[in-house]
C-alpha cells in the first residue's frame, strides 16, 4: 500500500555503531532517525519506558513515512514494543554486528552525555545477549571496521526505496 509507514529497527550490541548509522541515514535519506536513549534518559518516576518509546515513534510517524530507531532488541519489553509497532507499521529489521571487544572499547571511549551509563561488566553482559538475538533480518551490517558510510547507505537503500540527497 502506497501510504505504508516503514519502521527500520537497528538491532545490535551497545557500541556497535547503531547511533552513527541512524544519524548517517537521517542526514542522507528520507528516513528520520529517532534516538531512543534520550527517551529513556528523560523518563520520570513511574513512567513506562517502552510506552514512551512507542509514543515517540508514533509522533515521528505524524511527520515522516519512514522512521529508524535503535535497540539491543532483547527482553520482554522489546518484544511487547515490537508486537505493538508491527500492528501499525511495516518493520524492517537490521542487524548491526561487530566483535564484542570492539563494541566495549567504543562504549568506553564515547561521550557519556547522551548515553545511558552502564558499567563495563553490564555492557559485556548485555552485549552477549544482544549479539545472540535472531530475527528474520532484512539486512545485516558488519560494522567491525567500521563499515564505510557509502556502503551503509547503499545497503539501507537495498531494503526499501529511499531518496538520497547526493
Amino acid at each position: 500500500m502506497p501510504d505504508q509507514k516503514t519502521l527500520y529497527m537497528l538491532i545490535g550490541p551497545k557500541g556497535v555503531g547503531k547511533t552513527h548509522i541512524g544519524m548517517l541515514v537521517n542526514r542522507h535519506t528520507d528516513i528520520a532517525f529517532l534516538r531512543v536513549e534520550p527517551v529513556w534518559l528523560g523518563l520520570q518516576p513511574g513512567e513506562d519506558g517502552w510506552k514512551k518509546v512507542e509514543a515517540a515513534i508514533d509522533t515521528m510517524f505524524q511527520t515522516y513515512s519512514k522512521v529508524m530507531v535503535e535497540s539491543l532488541g532483547v527482553g520482554e519489553g522489546f518484544r511487547g514494543l515490537y508486537a505493538a509497532l508491527a500492528e501499525k507499521y511495516l518493520i524492517k529489521m537490521i542487524r548491526v554486528y561487530a566483535d564484542l571487544d570492539t563494541c566495549l572499547d567504543r562504549v568506553k571511549n564515547r561521550s557519556k552525555t547522551d548515553h545511558i551509563a552502564v558499567s563495563d561488566d553490564k555492557v559485556i553482559e548485555y552485549n552477549k545477549v544482544a549479539a545472540a538475538v535472531t530475527y528474520d533480518w532484512d539486512l545485516e551490517i558488519n560494522n567491525n571496521r567500521p563499515a564505510p558510510d557509502a556502503d551503509i547507505l547503499i545497503a539501507i537503500q537495498s531494503i526499501g526505496a529511499v531518496r538520497h540527497d547526493q
